[in-house]
């Protein structure tokens, strides 16, 4: 177990085809009723698979930056399956 418990998931599609953008979603997690994360973004690969990207911000160097980071690989996990997940039930 992670430890962390996932106690809500908003996301938040949109449409970024017609302009080449892979980006599918943006969403936001809340953490134990205690904690709001913003900026989750729901990415399409190549392959067609999905992909979760947590909150970064691009540096003045144009390198990105993570600003959360799951220490513990299962909690990473935990986040990026549940909010895929969530992704895909949307609106079903």
């Amino acid at each position: 177990m992670s430890g962390i418990e996932i106690t809500e998931i908003k996301i938040y599609p949109f449409d970024t085809s017609g302009v080449g953008g892979k980006t599918l979603a943006m969403a936001e997690i809340t953490v134990n009723n205690a904690l709001l994360i913003r900026g989750f973004r729901v990415i399409q690969t190549k392959s067609g698979g999905l992909f979760v990207g947590f909150p970064s911000v691009k540096g003045k160097d144009g390198k990105w930056r993570d600003q959360v980071a799951a220490i513990d690989n299962l909690a990473q996990t935990t986040i990026r399956d549940r909010i895929i997940e969530e992704y895909k039930n949307y609106g079903a």
